[in-house]
């Protein structure tokens, strides 16, 4: 049996007619044994409590890392390596590694695309374009070649065309100098005429334009003919004195000698020993000469007579009255120079 007082009771409970349950139930003022007890056994609580959470936050980090990084690099490592040709644009990842960059493209050189994009090669660009390529059309950079920024990808069609053709040959000059004529003057010799003859020709366009013909084979039809011109170059005598004449040209000939006591000659002067009688059509008259040969230097002479039988290539000296003299020169074959 119970108490009634507190002071004796410290857990007062009064129950019910029902006896499975509390009525009432006090309780009394934790004394400070208790509340030590309870505070040396909360705090090793709390530490394995945080430990634990530290734990659990931990491993679930690294399991949702791990399947988020498997759901996205299954079957691909990317190795951040910029516009690399094992990463091309057909990998839907691509464009998170690699950079994009500008190329400008000119198709048989009217068309021009500049285009940004992340694609790799030089054949990339082309299908992202949808360009459909012949086999005449030439690329300037290989297909596999990587783009870079900035890069400049020309497309020229080049064509060939080959057809025969009937050309005209044109005929050589062949020059020969002389001092036998006039310096300056020219004389043909032989007439030149241009021949003809059928070429194989291949002529080479790129993109519509012809860029160069090439001569695959010739033959020919009718040879050219060559010219040959004889050009007058004059010269320089030197008699054996070592003295210099600058001649225009010369003429060899045939000379005799005439004398007489006193005379004119055809252009109206006295004769007098250092001229000679000439052929005009060949020696015009008051020409400067110099006359050497088989008789020796006879030195300079002047054209200023003419002769009844003094024609073409011959020449009469005079050698005064000595009829010796004349004899003894007879008839000789000379060398005239025509000075100037």
């Amino acid at each position: 049996m119970y108490s009634q007082h507190s002071s004796e009771n410290p857990i007062r409970t009064t129950f019910s007619k029902f006896p499975n349950t509390f009525s009432q139930v006090n309780f009394p003022t934790a004394n400070k044994e208790s509340l030590s007890l309870l505070s040396r056994f909360a705090k090793p609580i709390k530490s394995v409590f945080v430990i634990l959470m530290a734990v659990i936050l931990f491993v679930g980090t690294v399991m949702g890392a791990y399947c988020i990084e498997g759901s996205i690099n299954v079957g691909f490592t990317p190795d951040f390596q910029n516009n690399h040709t094992s990463y091309s644009s057909v990998n839907a990842h691509f464009g998170k590694y690699s950079d994009m960059v500008t190329v400008k493209l000119i198709v048989h050189g009217v068309q021009e695309f500049s285009v940004y994009t992340d694609v790799v090669t030089v054949q990339e660009i082309i299908d992202k374009l949808s360009l459909t390529l012949d086999a005449n059309d030439v690329i300037n950079y290989p297909s596999t070649d990587e783009v870079y920024d900035g890069m400049e990808i020309r497309i020229d069609r080049i064509e060939s065309k080959t057809h025969t053709e009937t050309v005209t040959v044109p005929y050589t000059t062949k020059i020969i100098e002389s001092q036998t004529i006039p310096k300056g003057t020219r004389k043909v010799l032989q007439a030149g005429a241009n021949g003809t003859s059928t070429q194989s020709v291949t002529e080479t366009y790129v993109n519509g334009e012809l860029q160069k013909k090439d001569v695959v084979t010739e033959a020919a039809n009718i040879a050219a003919v060559e010219e040959i011109v004889e050009v007058g170059v004059g010269g320089t005598y030197t008699d054996v004195n070592g003295n210099s004449y600058a001649y225009s040209y010369y003429i060899d000939v045939t000379a005799t000698a005439y004398g007489t006591l006193s005379g004119i000659t055809a252009t109206g002067k006295a004769i007098e020993l250092g001229m000679i009688a000439v052929d005009p059509r060949v020696i015009p008259l008051g020409t400067k000469v110099y006359l050497t040969g088989s008789w020796g230097d006879m030195g300079v002479c002047s054209a200023e007579d003419t002769g009844g039988a003094i024609k073409g290539n011959k020449i009469d000296v005079y050698l005064g009255d000595d009829y010796n003299l004349l004899r003894q020169f007879g008839r000789r074959s000379m060398r005239v120079y025509i000075l100037g």
